[in-house]
């Protein structure tokens, strides 16, 4: 999903009449044009309306609102497009007003999805990405891998990707021997007993283990009346597992209540984020949140906002989130507009006081050792810059580095790209994709060229910044392409080029190529810059070459014009992607007649599309 499938449309605050009443993204700009604030929502124009009234009892929302200028609004055709949207504006543009979650990544979920007869349970990164029910976010990825793997081996589900198109199957897959999967495959399992399993392990996860540990009580007693001591013996031992589960969450409300307590601390740009979450009055999980806080950012400000972007995409949020806070009343609403039943709450008992404190408690330990952990990246960092600029003799620390490559395959959909790292940490802004326009054959030199051309005309266009070292994906070639435009420029940034094969550092006027041992730590940050330039420019040129190979396969399908195409290679990241789905629920989602979808996967099944699997050619 990207934004270039979307048309922005612009208006003022004064003309607030004119902004849409469905779902979508609104962009805040100030005067200045610049994008102070990101969201989402389901009435675009009501939610707007909020902002701009600026009665937060946040005094940095009121100061927001006074610096809107104009209002951009994108439409998507559902929530979980608005939400895929919004996260990758937010990644691109990192607005001022917008709370970031630290690290730079989407948390893991347990998927169940809810499609077939046999549906797997897997972990997912992003809540939008299948139908389904989810559960998480967990903050540490092991822990999601462990509860899975917990799941698998009580409720025995399956989580493979073979299709149910064909089963049955010959022979099972080794997850049976392993005892982690009944096997419908092999037709060890029928579909009412599946689901039966599917629903006891979603029960499991919502924390309602006692019907869960009744269920495999009841499955062992009658396992043993028909003499299956086999089957006995395994729901004993599942029953067993699950009791040893249960006796590690100790009980901390006796009345058995649903509710996540959320703390936080803070202190300069760093603010640390917990969340108790107690089930069935059971104490089940800690999860650790960390934000980076902007200027001016108070602590209501964050919790408001860490609650909206947490909780308003919940698939399965508890009965009560206990805060001690000024929090947004219009925060409520819209939980309740989503169609959850969950209350925003002070405690109301010394015992929820206690599980405040006790998440109070964790937030401080966590921003501790984040402190500890930022202070000593940056001393690393620092480590390297200057190491970098004692080894390559720069003029200067080189703070803000750039990396530049290009990709192609027999010169079809070629592209450039550009990545930066500011104190040695990826600055997302800044990166830059080019599609080449000059070169139409494998000509990697004069790719180099245009794409360091243009780029240099955009930063001096717009007063920006050049950057105080340049490191280019390639050899001795691609160095002497990039001080070609140097020259053109008149500019003096200093520049080498990393070749892969033998990780030579090539540099201007020097014969021969510097060699560093693979552990020299100023090596290995170049490599990081290669490698991060490397695979933004292959995805972009991957997604290039899928849209134009796939645009072809949609030309002579009865019913596809040019607005339904727009509409199928918007949805899909891959066409094929379309095989895993039915015919019905593409055309339901998408409005696209059933016998055209029909038509697009069996041509889909037909073509050879071998050359999607081919590596992708990039110096």
């Amino acid at each position: 999903m990207s934004e270039k499938n979307f048309v922005r449309s612009e208006t003022t605050r004064n003309s607030l009449q004119e902004l849409p009443t469905s779902c979508g993204v609104y962009i805040l700009c100030n005067q200045s044009h610049q994008i102070i604030y990101i969201g989402k929502a389901i009435h675009i124009q009501n939610r707007v309306r909020n902002h701009l009234q600026g009665d937060s009892s946040s005094l940095l929302k009121r100061d927001m609102a006074k610096e809107i200028h104009t209002i951009q609004f994108i439409l998507t055709r559902d929530e979980a497009e608005a939400l895929l949207l919004e996260e990758e504006l937010i990644k691109t543009y990192q607005p001022q007003y917008n709370i970031r979650m630290k690290d730079d990544k989407s948390y893991p979920y347990i998927h169940f999805d809810f499609r077939g007869d046999f549906p797997a349970v897997k972990i997912a990164r992003r809540k939008t990405a299948k139908p389904g029910y989810f559960y998480g976010p967990y903050t540490n990825s092991k822990k999601a891998r462990d509860g899975l793997k917990i799941l698998r081996q009580i409720f025995l589900l399956r989580g493979c990707s073979i299709p149910e198109s064909r089963f049955p199957l010959l022979r099972s897959c080794l997850d049976y021997e392993l005892k982690l999967c009944c096997a419908p495959c092999i037709g060890k399992c029928s579909s009412s007993e599946y689901q039966d399993k599917l629903n006891k392990a979603r029960l499991f996860l919502e924390g309602d283990y006692l019907e869960v540990t009744n269920w495999l009580e009841e499955e062992m007693w009658d396992a043993a009346d028909r003499q299956d001591f086999e089957k006995a013996a395994q729901f004993r031992d599942h029953l067993d597992c699950l009791l040893k589960i249960i006796g590690r969450y100790r009980l901390v409300l006796p009345d058995g209540s649903d509710i996540d307590f959320i703390e936080l601390e803070s202190e300069s740009n760093l603010a640390s984020l917990v969340v108790v979450k107690v089930r069935k009055g059971r104490l089940i999980g800690i999860e650790n949140f960390h934000a980076q806080r902007e200027e001016n950012a108070d602590r209501d400000y964050i919790l408001n906002e860490f609650i909206e972007n947490f909780y308003l995409d919940h698939f399965n949020p508890p009965t009560k989130i206990c805060v001690q806070f000024d929090f947004n009343h219009n925060l409520q609403e819209r939980i309740k507009e989503k169609g959850h039943l969950s209350i925003v709450d002070l405690p109301r008992n010394s015992s929820e006081l206690d599980l405040l404190h006790f998440a109070q408690e964790n937030a401080q330990k966590n921003l501790q050792l984040e402190k500890i952990k930022a202070l000593r990246q940056n001393m690393d960092h620092q480590h390297i810059l200057n190491e970098l600029k004692a080894l390559l003799s720069l003029p200067a620390l080189p703070r803000l580095i750039e990396g530049v490559d290009i990709s192609t395959f027999q010169g079809d959909e070629s592209v450039g790209a550009i990545v930066a790292f500011f104190d040695g940490v990826p600055l997302k802004k800044r990166y830059r994709k080019y599609i080449i326009r000059e070169t139409d054959h494998p000509d990697d030199f004069a790719m180099i060229e245009e794409t360091l051309t243009r780029h240099f005309n955009k930063l001096i266009q717009n007063q920006t910044e050049f950057p105080n070292l340049l490191v280019i994906d390639g050899g001795i070639g691609q160095l002497n392409s990039a001080l070609k435009v140097l020259h053109n420029f008149s500019l003096t940034i200093p520049v080498l080029a990393l070749a892969k094969e033998n990780e030579e550092i090539f540099l201007p006027k020097k014969s021969a190529s510097l060699r560093l041992p693979p552990e020299n730590s100023s090596l290995q940050f170049l490599q990081r810059i290669r490698n991060e330039v490397h695979r933004f420019v292959i995805t972009f040129h991957r997604v290039r070459r899928n849209k134009n190979m796939f645009s072809s396969v949609l030309d002579d399908i009865p019913g596809i014009g040019p607005k339904r195409k727009h509409v199928l290679l918007s949805a899909f990241d891959n066409l094929t992607q379309i095989l895993d789905y039915s015919p019905q629920e593409v055309s339901h989602q998408l409005k696209i007649p059933t016998q055209s979808i029909i038509e697009i996967q069996k041509k889909l099944s037909q073509k050879n599309i071998s050359t999607m699997k081919e590596g992708i050619v990039s110096s």
